[in-house]
């Protein structure tokens, strides 16, 4: 188990929201065969677009995450 030091010794994490206006823009644009192209290739790529994404859980999860373990941990669980 990790000391409480451990857990207070995390490295400060920001994750930054960029602006996917011309992206989303460009996705649209993509006729149906372009797109069916698209999806084969790289998956829903494009349906990632739409989803909203809360910049500080991200920063906080990723707080918590420990990478060799593959899990959240925390102090108190």
């Amino acid at each position: 188990m990790k000391s409480e030091e451990d857990l207070k010794a995390k490295l400060p994490i920001k994750a930054k929201e960029n602006n996917l206006v011309g992206i989303r823009a460009l996705g649209q644009r993509l006729r149906a065969v372009q797109r069916n192209s698209f999806r084969k290739k790289y998956g829903n790529l494009l349906g990632l677009l739409d989803i909203g994404v809360q910049t500080s859980l991200i920063t906080a999860f990723a707080q918590y995450y420990d990478l060799p373990v593959r899990a959240f941990t925390f102090q108190d669980f």
